[in-house]
């Protein structure tokens, strides 16, 4: 156990457009890296998905790789949101962390289950290194 706690030193922010279909959940296919934890580890607070189009009805997979292959963490349901135009904004949903604290090198990596109608999605995952 440590003696002193440990706050995140050093923010961590990535960003990956995902657009490719793939319907696997066992960790195959296409999948876009997004975010990799630093030298001493790292904590994922939000993630955020935004479409640039029309997303399609769609769900987006969440997975994580710790070196060990990729494994299925998260999905969010993307429904059939309208596409973006001059008077509709694109589709967007976050969800929140608590406690996702991975280890030196992990991965986040995210994938979505049918191809767009138009655009990509921005996954982003927000955190910090140890």
């Amino acid at each position: 156990m440590a003696a002193d706690p440990v706050f995140t030193g050093t923010p961590n922010r990535g960003v990956v457009a995902v657009s490719t279909a793939n319907t696997a959940r066992d960790g195959s296919g296409t999948i876009a890296t997004a975010w990799t934890a630093g030298a001493s580890g790292g904590i994922v607070n939000r993630v955020i998905l935004k479409a640039t189009g029309d997303p399609a009805d769609s769900i987006v997979t969440m997975f994580i790789n710790d070196g060990g292959g990729m494994d299925l963490f998260d999905e969010f349901d993307l429904g059939d949101p309208a596409a973006a135009s001059t008077t509709v904004t694109g589709f967007r949903v976050e969800r929140s962390y608590e406690d996702l604290v991975l280890e030196s090198g992990d991965i986040v990596g995210f994938a979505i289950t049918v191809a767009l109608t138009a655009g990509v999605i921005n996954a982003w995952v927000l955190g910090g290194d140890f």
